[in-house]
């Protein structure tokens, strides 16, 4: 990969730009150093980084794994963890949480740093072959997806799905199962990020909060910042105004 783009989340200063001039000599571009969860999540939008390093002891209300599963409802983009030798609990909270495996303890050297990158860049370019592979299928059927269910693969017309909710690094699917009045939920062990990448064949699908990703043809109503589909009252977030203003015909 070129120009590969790594965000740093750390709220010591010192390590901070330590690391920042470390990637910087490594060839890396390095978009922003924020300190804080609350800054990071105020900022960061989808694209604006490939890879990211995150201390999991962040200052404030937010730590490090919390600000990785709002990260995580918007983007795919892998994470490293920065921790301490003690941080048994963390670490595996954080893999259960945020489906993260990889982390570097501190004290860390560039050795650790190059090693950890070099897996999350092996990573990208794993998921983005699939997705590729996936996009380029000829035998695709963009109508319908077929789901794993417990009898084998049950199939869901594009057109009854109603939205897409992110639940932590997982995300269930609302979908009108046979009829208007039959509601039912699939739960994903993905997060929406991934499963809008999946679903991006599907232009009636459309992502309006970082939580949410809604079918357009299912909206009864919009009010400010607020829609209904079928009978849920459902966000709509600051960055995604103008693709609700793009996707309907007010008069």
């Amino acid at each position: 990969m070129e120009n590969v783009r790594i965000l740093i989340v750390e709220d010591e200063l010192i390590i901070a730009e330590s690391l920042k001039l470390m990637l910087e000599g490594m060839g890396y571009e390095v978009p922003a150093v924020f300190r804080s969860g609350k800054e990071t999540l105020e900022n960061f939008k989808p694209g604006f980084a490939d890879i990211i390093i995150m201390d999991i002891h962040l200052a404030g209300q937010l730590n490090g794994i919390d600000t990785s599963i709002e990260i995580r409802k918007i983007s795919t983009a892998p994470i490293i963890y920065i921790t301490d030798n003690k941080d048994e609990y963390l670490r595996k909270k954080a893999i259960y949480e945020t489906n993260t495996v990889q982390y570097i303890t501190k004290p860390f050297t560039r050795l650790d740093i190059s090693v950890a990158l070099d897996l999350a860049i092996k990573a990208i370019k794993s998921h983005e072959l699939l997705l590729m592979r996936a996009n380029n299928s000829s035998y695709l059927i963009n109508e319908s997806i077929f789901v794993r269910d417990v009898q084998g693969f049950k199939k869901i017309m594009i057109t009854d799905i109603l939205y897409l909710k992110a639940e932590g690094s997982y995300c269930n699917l609302t979908y009108k199962n046979g009829n208007e009045n039959n509601i039912a939920s699939i739960l994903f062990s993905e997060n929406l990020s991934f499963l809008e990448e999946k679903l991006s064949f599907a232009k009636e699908l459309v992502r309006i909060h970082r939580s949410f990703i809604i079918n357009v043809n299912s909206v009864k109503k919009i009010h400010e910042n607020r829609l209904w589909v079928d009978e849920n009252e459902i966000p709509i977030g600051k960055t995604y105004k103008s693709e609700i203003r793009d996707r309907f015909r007010f008069i």
